[in-house]
């Protein structure tokens, strides 16, 4: 009835039937009707103002200046562009401190903190530790695989471990048969910081690589100083059935020696071995029979350096470099026993870094 009576919708007649009664006795009509007519005197001038451009900017241009009075103080925040962005940098979230990587034969790392002996650290049963790289955690580690293909890891992602580490295939895409040769730090307290060479096109410092059938090669170690994606990077290509054996930081030495599983030692000028710009397959350094293959080489910088190897008897021999003169690459060497052949090198100790006194 109300509604038939006052026209009102339904939300406006449930409010009039929620009224008390005390409440509607107490309204006056007159302050109502007052109310009405102010309302109704705004809904007229906001309807003037909207209908007049003019009208509409001249009250934009009052209410900014009203703002301009409450909030005109100098400015809090800096306007900057898009190259004032700062990208993220996980490495500032990393803590920086000297390490140990523990890289096995069998392609096993982990991370310790102080080595005192290389016996000391666990690895699985008829594996051994190929080599203890120094480093920190905001470094890498470069790993260099016979297949050719060398991985670049973060320091820091590796697993720091009192166990066995976990298996390299864990981090990186590997062939089947892949061994690992050799890993080196890119932490410039242990290897040089890249520099450029006059009369050379990359800059040192150089890795010298060796392979079972005799190629050697040069090539700046520069290109694998940033992590690499599980596909890593290729140092040299290979022919069929063909392996990288030896990989090593080109020092200070002017000659070198390899050996072949036939008991063929040859000594030559490192000088003669070409710097590659990129990964290739190198050149002859030692001319193989069918049934041979090189085992390895070692680098002759002092005098007293020599070649220890291991003949097919289980005895450890020496060749010294005086006793086998320099000659040119691609020949086939010196043949050291009629009778015996060689079963592998003798490495020099693993030698372990003393953090105590680097840090003092």
């Amino acid at each position: 009835k109300l509604m038939q009576a006052f026209t009102l919708d339904e939300d406006q007649t449930n409010a009039a039937l929620e009224l008390a009664l005390y409440r509607i006795s107490q309204l006056e009509i007159t302050h109502i009707r007052t109310e009405l007519r102010e309302k109704r005197a705004q809904a007229k001038g906001f309807r003037a103002i909207l209908g007049s451009p003019r009208r509409m900017w001249t009250v934009i241009k009052r209410e900014l200046k009203d703002v301009e009075k409450t909030f005109g103080d100098k400015r809090r925040t800096a306007i900057g562009s898009s190259e004032d962005i700062q990208d993220f940098d996980p490495a500032a979230y990393i803590v920086r401190e000297n390490t140990n990587v523990v890289v096995t034969r069998d392609g096993w790392v982990k991370r310790v903190g102080r080595l005192a002996r290389v016996e000391g650290t666990r690895v699985r049963e008829g594996d051994q530790v190929l080599d203890v790289v120094p480093g920190n955690t905001l470094d890498n580690i470069v790993i260099f695989g016979s297949e050719g293909v060398a991985w670049t890891l973060p320091i820091d992602q590796i697993p720091a471990t009192a166990g066995y580490g976990d298996p390299l295939a864990k981090y990186v895409r590997t062939s089947d048969g892949s061994q690992v040769v050799a890993a080196i730090t890119t932490d410039v307290r242990f290897t040089l910081a890249d520099r450029k060479k006059r009369g050379k096109p990359t800059p040192a410092p150089y890795l010298l690589v060796v392979t079972a059938h005799g190629q050697v090669l040069q090539m700046s170690f520069s290109t694998f100083r940033s992590p690499s994606t599980k596909a890593g990077r290729r140092f040299c290509r290979l022919r069929k059935n063909d392996r990288v054996v030896f990989v090593e930081m080109l020092d200070d030495a002017e000659t070198m020696f390899i050996a072949s599983r036939r008991a063929r030692v040859l000594h030559f000028a490192i000088d003669e071995i070409p710097l590659l710009s990129a990964a290739g397959k190198g050149v002859r350094g030692i001319k193989l029979d069918p049934d041979d293959e090189v085992l390895g080489a070692v680098q002759l910088t002092r005098p007293g350096d020599c070649l220890r190897v291991i003949n097919s008897n289980g005895k450890s021999l020496s060749f010294g470099q005086l006793k086998y003169t320099v000659t040119s690459r691609g020949g086939k060497g010196v043949r050291t026993s009629q009778r015996n052949s060689f079963q592998g090198l003798l490495h020099p100790e693993i030698e372990l870094i003393d953090w105590s006194e680097m840090e003092e």
